[in-house]
Formats: C-alpha cells, sequence, structure tokens
C-alpha cells in the first residue's frame, strides 16, 4: 500500500510523534514478529514488537491515542485468524488467545483495544479478560470488514502471509445460516 511501511519500534516513535505534530491525536499499530507459530504466540508476548512499540510511544508521547489491532493473522504461520484444527479455524480456542493479546497490548499502555478479527464472541472474552484484569476503562473497538476489501491484499503481503497456503476460512455462523466462506480482496 503506498504510504506503509514497516517500521522499527524507533522509527515508529518517530512517525507517531511527526503524526502528532501534524494534529493526528492517534494511531493504530500493527505487529510483523520475526517468528511465526500455528498459534500466533508472538501476539501476546511482553517483549513482542507491539507491546515494545505501545511502552515507547507512550513514554514520548504520552497523549498519542494508541489503538492496537488484535488479530493473530500476522503472527501465525498460517495466516489464518485463529487456531486450525480439523483443517477449520476453531472459534473457541481462538477465543482465549485473542483475549490474551489484547490483554498483554492494555499492559503495555495501549488506550485502545481493536479486534480485526472474525470470531464470534471475540468482544465478549476480550472486555471479561480486560475486567477481571482491571482494565475495565479500555475501550474495545472492533472491525472486522477488511477481508472485504481491496486493501486485504495488500495487508496480507504486508504481514508477509502466503496468500498460496491461506485458503478461505468458514466464517462462523449463525443460527440457521449455511456455511459461507471468505472470499476476495
Amino acid at each position: 500500500m503506498p504510504g506503509v511501511a514497516q517500521l522499527s519500534v524507533d522509527r515508529a516513535v518517530k512517525e507517531c510523534a511527526e503524526a502528532g505534530a501534524l494534529g493526528i491525536p492517534a494511531v493504530i499499530l500493527f505487529g510483523i514478529p520475526e517468528q511465526k507459530d500455528a498459534l500466533g504466540s508472538e501476539a501476546n508476548a511482553d517483549s513482542g514488537v507491539v507491546q515494545q512499540a505501545i511502552r515507547a510511544c507512550k513514554d514520548k508521547l504520552p497523549d498519542m491515542v494508541v489503538i492496537t489491532d488484535v488479530c493473530l493473522c500476522e503472527y501465525t504461520d498460517h495466516g489464518h485468524c485463529g487456531v486450525i484444527k480439523n483443517g477449520d479455524v476453531d472459534n473457541d480456542s481462538t477465543l482465549e488467545l485473542l483475549a490474551k493479546e489484547a490483554l498483554s497490548h492494555a499492559k503495555a499502555g495501549a488506550d485502545i483495544v481493536a479486534p480485526s478479527d472474525m470470531m464470534d464472541g471475540r468482544v465478549g472474552a476480550i472486555r471479561k479478560i480486560l475486567d477481571d484484569n482491571g482494565f475495565t476503562h479500555t475501550p474495545i473497538m472492533a472491525y472486522a470488514a477488511k477481508y472485504a476489501s481491496g486493501f486485504y491484499g495488500p495487508f496480507r503481503e504486508a504481514c508477509r502471509i502466503d496468500a498460496a497456503i491461506r485458503r478461505p476460512p468458514l466464517l462462523p455462523n449463525g443460527p440457521g445460516e449455511r456455511p459461507r466462506s471468505v472470499t476476495g480482496g
């Protein structure tokens, strides 16, 4: 995507400072870990790149609103937003990991956590873990329409997700709905 780049933590802080100087009050951080695995373990690591960037930004720019993307796709070696079981994304197993990721962001100082996955119940799971750990005033800004956007392909490229190994997962179904998969992007 034009104008979008992967930045080191120190460069991200400089970009945030420049944004602040232009009157931009908030930024959203996405992380690209050095190592990926099937469970996206780096997503909730205290030493993770997003957690480091949050702390650095809040240290240098305490008034900047720091929003963090909460999803596993950029952290998993398969590129899906959750745990894969029997060839499909397992909603319930994924909720715990997303909640832990959001909590790690809040502990690092994020002002808002923003889940972008497609799991049913994610906001409730995140709200519970945040509340249980004293982050009752941390807002959750859920957004999950990127999959249908022309920007999702470049997002996958920026996150180093190999489109050849990523097949559209089945989306969670509501009562009476037939299975459907994500396509496009």
